[in-house]
């Protein structure tokens, strides 16, 4: 059996000023540094291998669970290009705009216009991606990263644990990816959207029909697979958390500041897990695409 994890980055200075950030590499902000409480949280699961994004505000994220991780630290890979986030191609740091009427203006006529609204299926920006370009990217990603240690799992008979630490839209792409892969071809019942930093969501892939017992014969194709979404969208970590009310989400993140981090010092108040709320969910609007 395999279980992987998949984490949202942290807030990331991009995330605060509402514009588009797929590929631009913003760092965390100073409420990104909450992601020390998902190190925290996780410090007891026991990863076999942590994965994230080169992008910096995931890189600094999943070395931020690996701190957490009791020795000897497990392996680690924060290189992965396939997780990336979709590219948004010259909308990069552009805010966000609202569509007015999509049907009767194409998304070139926005561009020109100095506008970016949220692109409908099959559309992108001028040297971005689609959604069906971020479906493909995430398959390979299924393939390249997930699926051998899905192999050497079972056929070891072992339980392995991977988290992965990527990007919302993302996210949403390799949970979709893995759904395919379900031999009971199931239909999802929901959109696996809506992520907010540092949320977290589980899958536990196994091999149908088998049982405990020796080492299997696993060949890389024609294996069922059942796959099950056991969590999304978790935030457990921040039920204890409040952001000071300076708001220091424009700043970089600096691991030696401690100014919004009184938690770990025992002086914070329970609140309500909304009051850690990211800025920007996906980094999308996925309601122009219904």
């Amino acid at each position: 059996m395999l279980t992987v994890t998949f984490i949202r980055h942290g807030q990331s200075t991009d995330n605060v000023r509402h514009v588009w950030a797929g590929w631009a590499d913003a760092p965390l902000s100073q409420r990104g540094s909450l992601t020390e409480a998902l190190g925290a949280y996780f410090s007891k699961t026991l990863f076999t291998k942590i994965y994230a994004s080169p992008l910096k505000r995931a890189a600094t994220t999943a070395a931020l669970v690996l701190a957490a991780q009791p020795a000897p630290q497990p392996p680690h890979d924060f290189t992965i290009e396939s997780i990336k986030e979709q590219n948004f191609g010259i909308a990069e740091g552009k805010p966000w705009c609202s569509p007015d009427n999509r049907s009767s203006k194409s998304l070139s006529e926005y561009m020109s216009e100095g506008k970016y609204p949220t692109p409908l299926p099959g559309e992108r920006f001028t040297d971005g991606e689609s959604d069906e370009d971020l479906a493909a990217r995430a398959m390979q990603a299924v393939d390249e990263v997930i699926m051998p240690h899905v192999r050497s799992a079972m056929r070891a008979r072992r339980a392995e644990h991977i988290a992965l630490v990527s990007h919302g839209l993302c996210i949403s792409a390799l949970i979709c990816a893995l759904l395919k892969m379900d031999s009971r071809n199931i239909t999802p019942t929901r959109e696996y959207t809506g992520m907010q930093n540092t949320a977290w969501a589980r899958v536990i892939i196994e091999m149908q029909d088998v049982a405990d017992a020796k080492p299997l014969e696993i060949t890389d194709e024609d294996n069922p697979l059942i796959v099950t979404v056991t969590d999304f969208g978790r935030t457990d970590h921040l039920v204890k958390l409040k952001p000071n009310a300076g708001g220091t989400g424009n700043i970089a993140y600096d691991p030696k500041q401690r100014d919004i981090r009184a938690f770990f010092n025992g002086a914070a108040k329970t609140v309500a897990t909304k009051d850690c709320d990211s800025d920007a969910r996906d980094g999308i609007n996925r309601e122009a695409k219904k």
